[in-house]
C-alpha cells in the first residue's frame, strides 16, 4: 500500500491538478495563491477540509468526460515526471513479487487513476468527486481520504481481499498516515516529515529516502 504525494510523486497531484487546471478554467488565480496556506496547514495537521475543497464547487456543470481529459492531459505534462524513480522500482519489485499493490491518498480519483494505470497498480483508494448523469455536482462522493477516513477503507479493502492488515505493508511520508502506518504490519517511512521522522525512530519503522 503506498501513499502518493511525496511518496510516489515529488510534488502534490492535487497542486498539479489546480495549476495546470487554471489555464482550462476549471479553477481560479484564487485557487492558485491559496494552495501554499492550504498544504502548510495540511501538513501540520490542521487543515480546515470545507475551505480547502471550497475549489471543488467550481468543477459544477463540468463533464467527467472533460475533467477525466483535462486530468490524463496534466498526469502527462506534470506528473510523470515527479515520479521517484525509487518508487517505481520499490512497486515492481512488489508486483514481481506477486503481491497485491494499491494506493490510498487523499488527492482526488481524477489524477490518481492516471498514475495507478502508469504503475499497473489495479486497487486505488482516493478522495472522490461526485458526479450525477456524467456531471459534475460540485460535491464529494465520499469523504476525504485522510487520517482514520483512509485507515477504515484500507482495512475493508483489506477484508474484501482476503488479506490481513497484520501483512499490509504501508508507505508514507506524512504523520496524518499515522492510524494506518499504526495498524498496518509493517510500516515504512518515505522521506517523513518531523512528526513522523520521530514516531518511525521510536518503533523502529524503516525510514528511506525517495530521490
Amino acid at each position: 500500500m503506498f501513499d502518493v504525494d511525496h511518496t510516489i510523486t515529488r510534488h502534490s497531484t492535487g497542486r498539479r491538478l489546480v495549476q495546470f487546471g487554471v489555464r482550462h478554467g476549471l479553477f481560479s488565480l484564487g485557487d492558485v495563491i491559496s494552495l501554499p496556506y492550504h498544504y502548510l496547514r495540511y501538513r501540520a495537521g490542521t487543515i480546515d477540509i470545507g475551505r480547502a475543497l471550497q475549489a471543488v464547487m467550481r468543477l459544477r456543470g463540468r463533464s467527467q468526460a472533460e475533467l477525466e481529459e483535462i486530468a490524463l492531459a496534466c498526469f502527462k505534462k506534470r506528473v510523470l515526471g515527479d515520479l521517484f524513480e525509487e518508487a517505481r522500482t520499490r512497486i515492481n519489485s512488489h508486483i514481481d513479487a506477486g503481491d497485491t499493490v494499491a494506493i490510498a491518498s487523499s488527492s482526488i480519483g481524477l489524477i490518481v487513476r492516471p498514475l495507478a494505470r502508469a504503475l499497473a497498480i489495479e486497487h486505488v483508494i482516493v478522495t472522490e468527486l461526485e458526479f450525477e448523469r456524467g456531471v459534475a455536482t460540485g460535491r464529494l462522493a465520499n469523504e476525504p481520504c485522510y487520517g482514520d477516513e483512509k485507515r477504515d477503507r484500507v482495512i475493508q479493502l483489506a477484508g474484501r481481499l482476503g488479506i490481513l492488515v497484520s501483512d499490509l505493508t504501508f508507505y508514507s511520508d506524512s504523520h496524518l498516515d499515522l492510524p494506518l502506518l499504526q495498524a498496518a504490519g509493517t510500516a515504512i517511512a518515505v522521506n517523513p516529515d518531523r512528526r513522523l521522522r520521530r514516531e518511525a525512530v521510536q518503533k523502529g519503522w524503516d525510514i528511506v529516502q525517495f530521490r
